[in-house]
């Protein structure tokens, strides 16, 4: 990661006059490290517009924390030349104006989108379409004109119909084609400056089996991570139909270790759930458990009463309070961490006969909760992670954002402190004292090379022009030789556990560097004497003095424009009574390059 830090320019008067050369002492603020963003995660497009912009509206408020966020817009359909197409998602209606406002506000916060493309062509399509190189590059090129098209920062690829529609029996042929394209993605994407992210299920299986021929291998995780910036594994719906833990830890882990040995782990954003489940709960004959008069098995009672439904983590708490659940009864499974509650839910039906009754099922509900979300998200520091990945933010609870944030701030590095002393003025193509002292938490940094960096008045960017090493006191020393007006600054770098730092700029004022001497040294009184005066570096038409020395002064006797080369010819009149006369030339300011003296001269009048 790349720490920031809050600069400031120091400009320095030429100092004239008689005395010591006066030191420039310019601190860097101290860089608050940033809070590292080590989250990311998807926004359902049903939670991206004015009038439900809840996963907007909860990005934007932690988009400190969210390295980039994937609004659910698009699916790869059936159809057209290629076989599939990349189209909006035909349920989000008013597409167009949601998405330009939730665009708006997402980029007014800052935030890379990177929107998520879901495969919902049909089994066997988007296979097909992979086997064949030519369908295969007509999709690539679809998906990258996606991106281009609408400013999109890159795309996520969350093409699960390999895993859950199309069998495992289909795995051994398409794992090489979905190789191949992810290549071809990332090469066109990369190449424009754009990045790729893929949402894969778990390469592991239910019972903590990791490996290539493991979990859903069809997805050759090892394979496409070079093509990729990252991998998002969606370690979740451990629990479906049967009742318990949504993503019970020790599975999750498994993934996590798993991943980060065999590839870069700054790659992998393990995928964290917000949302929980509720079944109702089985006799021991396997029957539900209802008590009071119930319906029909197959009636809408019925199910409404036996379904298992998901809750999204923003909702649970009035769900629960709506039961009569108090939070007291909430348990905490200290193994799956996970938390979850029992309880009994009545629904009203009305009887063939006309009749009101009443049906109760004993419910469990697990859940991935804020303390939960943040367990699974401090993976992200134990092992390296690039990151964790919600699903969903805007199904989110907001108390899970307070304990995220107070996590990744204890991630971030130590702040640098780099404090320059500079010589505020030097004179042309002599050596420059610039040096600092370099600290961290109030001690000395040191085993670091440090860089002195240049920018001319107009460049862009830095560059450096040496290097050396931080020494067993935190100092650090450059004498480069001052020929170009701009900025100088001495750059750090940053190590695990402490941030980069640039020093504050300095701005160092170039003195011309004038030598004169005259064609005669010994003359006769009040005759004509030439004095010959380089200033370099040379500009023409530069204003040259010499001057006469009269007790504590100066006083100017013969003045000359210098030519092409900084050549000037002042021809001054020797004085009247004979003696030895001290003088010196001057050069006037030009071109951003400050006044300059020559060393006094000595003329002897006969």
């Amino acid at each position: 990661m790349n720490w920031s830090s809050r600069v400031r320019r120091a400009f320095i008067s030429l100092i004239t006059g008689i005395g010591l050369l006066a030191t420039l002492l310019v601190a860097a603020p101290l860089a608050q490290a940033d809070t590292p963003r080590i989250a990311a995660g998807w926004l359902p497009y049903w939670m991206t517009s004015p009038t439900r912009p809840a996963g907007v509206n909860s990005a934007v408020a932690n988009a400190d924390l969210l390295s980039d966020v994937s609004p659910f817009w698009y699916s790869a359909m059936q159809g057209g030349a290629a076989g599939v197409q990349v189209k909006v998602n035909p349920n989000f209606t008013n597409s167009a104006a949601n998405m330009a406002w939730a665009l708006g506000q997402l980029r007014g916060a800052g935030l890379r989108v990177v929107p998520a493309i879901a495969d919902s062509s049909g089994k066997g399509t988007m296979a097909a379409v992979l086997a064949n190189p030519a369908t295969r590059s007509a999709h690539v090129a679809d998906l990258v004109n996606t991106v281009l098209s609408n400013g999109y920062d890159g795309i996520d690829l969350d093409y699960e119909t390999f895993a859950f529609s199309d069998g495992r029996a289909s795995w051994a042929a398409t794992q090489p084609n979905w190789t191949a394209f992810v290549q071809e993605l990332g090469g066109a994407l990369h190449a424009q400056g754009k990045s790729l992210t893929v949402t894969i299920p778990p390469p592991c299986s239910t019972t903590n089996a990791c490996g290539p021929t493991e979990g859903y291998w069809v997805y050759n995780m090892t394979g496409i991570a070079p093509f990729v910036d990252h991998i998002r594994i969606m370690a979740y719906d451990f629990h479906v139909q049967g009742i318990g833990a949504i993503a019970p830890m020790p599975w999750v882990r498994a993934i996590v270790a798993y991943a980060a040995s065999v590839i870069p782990p700054e790659k992998v954003q393990i995928g964290v759930p917000t949302y929980g489940r509720s079944w109702t709960k089985r006799t021991a004959s396997n029957g539900y458990q209802l008590s009071g008069t119930c319906p029909a098995s197959g009636s809408a009672a019925y199910k409404t009463l036996t379904s298992m439904v998901s809750t999204t983590d923003a909702d649970i708490p009035g769900v629960l309070a709506t039961v009569g659940v108090d939070p007291a009864t909430v348990q905490w499974d200290p193994v799956a961490q996970e938390s979850w509650v029992e309880y009994d839910k009545p629904v009203a039906w009305t009887d063939a006969s006309g009749a009101s009754q009443t049906c109760t099922a004993r419910r469990i509900m697990w859940w991935v909760g804020p303390q939960a979300v943040l367990a699974r998200t401090q993976l992200v520091g134990e092992f390296g992670l690039g990151g964790a990945a919600y699903w969903t933010i805007g199904g989110d609870d907001p108390a899970q954002w307070p304990l995220i944030r107070a996590y990744a701030q204890q991630l971030a590095p130590a702040a640098t402190e780099v404090t320059v002393t500079a010589a505020p003025e030097v004179a042309f193509n002599t050596p420059l004292s610039i040096a600092a002292a370099v600290t961290s938490a109030g001690a000395p940094v040191t085993g670091v090379d440090a860089s002195l960096q240049f920018k001319k008045p107009k460049a862009a960017a830095w560059t450096t022009v040496a290097t050396s090493p931080v020494g067993a006191d935190g100092s650090v020393a450059f004498a480069p030789n001052a020929t170009e007006l701009g900025a100088w600054r001495i750059f750090v770098p940053g190590v695990a556990g402490r941030a980069e730092q640039a020093s504050a700029p300095v701005a160092v004022q170039i003195a011309s560097a004038v030598k004169a001497t005259p064609k005669k040294k010994v003359v006769k009184s009040r005759v004509q004497v030439t004095v010959r005066a380089v200033a370099l570096p040379g500009h023409r038409k530069q204003v040259i003095l010499v001057q006469l020395q009269r007790g504590a002064r100066w006083k100017t006797v013969g003045r000359a424009l210098t030519d092409g080369r900084g050549i000037a010819k002042i021809v001054i009149e020797a004085q009247k009574k004979a003696g030895v006369y001290s003088y010196r030339a001057q050069a006037q300011p030009k071109a951003g390059y400050g006044s300059g003296l020559s060393e006094p001269f000595t003329i002897r009048v006969k």
